[in-house]
């Protein structure tokens, strides 16, 4: 058996699942209807919005725009996601440290931080909540705004779809829904585009998914990766937490 520079076995590379249905059939009555006024996707950084953009971009065809992450003005339909702001804060201080090299994506690399390891990543959310989130929501009606929870989509792309079709007015075949879980689920996404990229400063031109993108993807990994200083860390979000339906 071959390793890597990792030490984890290689596995022999496998066609990729395709990102887009082939039959056409199954989206052209959606991408019709929202022909030249395609939605836009918002999160909160590492939140969980590649994955939704990469979701809608299959519903749609190809045609949504990689996600943005900060404050803007459209006429168009926007679906938003956002995560427990703590998982969101490791999260981003797993992908930023050492320059971005040493990112870890097993149990095996894992790596706990300290309050002070992440507080600058903890503002960086913070000012994301403030001067994006809070204000997408301030300003913009439901009609034309759509927000989802992370961790009531992540395993359940059903109940995202079931939120999609009344906001865009659209009907989610059920072959397509399959077709969505077959194509995003993480098991797809580590093996054809996290786990050869390796580092996280590279990424896949098609998708944006980097390397060493998903660790867990599951709520709470902060109790697991900050210890003793997951009270800080809740004490700074308490605001936040409640105003966003989150438990302290």
């Amino acid at each position: 058996m071959e390793f890597d520079s990792y030490g984890t076995d290689i596995v022999p590379e496998q066609p990729k699942q395709p990102n887009f249905v082939e039959n056409e059939e199954l989206v052209n009555d959606i991408v019709d209807k929202y022909k030249n006024n395609f939605p836009i996707v918002y999160g909160i950084n590492r939140s969980g919005s590649t994955l939704l953009r990469n979701i809608m971009n299959t519903i749609f065809h190809g045609n949504i725009d990689v996600q943005r992450a900060e404050y803007f003005e459209t006429d168009r339909k926007i679906v938003g996601v956002y995560r427990d702001f703590r998982d969101a804060t490791v999260s981003r201080r797993r992908v930023n440290q050492n320059g971005q090299r040493n990112t870890f994506d097993t149990e095996e690399r894992k790596e706990t931080f300290r309050w002070g390891c992440v507080k600058g990543d903890a503002h960086e959310i913070k000012k994301q909540i403030k001067n994006n989130l809070n204000q997408l929501k301030e300003n913009y009606s439901t009609e034309q705004l759509l927000l989802v929870k992370y961790e009531n989509f992540h395993e359940d792309f059903d109940y995202l779809c079931d939120k999609l079709e009344p906001f865009f007015d659209i009907v989610i075949k059920k072959e397509l829904r399959e077709f969505l879980k077959i194509t995003w689920n993480k098991e797809r996404v580590r093996r054809d585009y996290t786990k050869p990229l390796k580092e996280f400063i590279q990424s896949d031109p098609e998708t944006d998914f980097h390397g060493g993108h998903i660790y867990k993807g599951i709520h709470g990994t902060w109790k697991e990766l900050m210890g003793e200083g997951g009270e800080r860390l809740t004490e700074y979000f308490a605001e936040d937490l409640e105003e966003w339906g989150y438990e302290l």
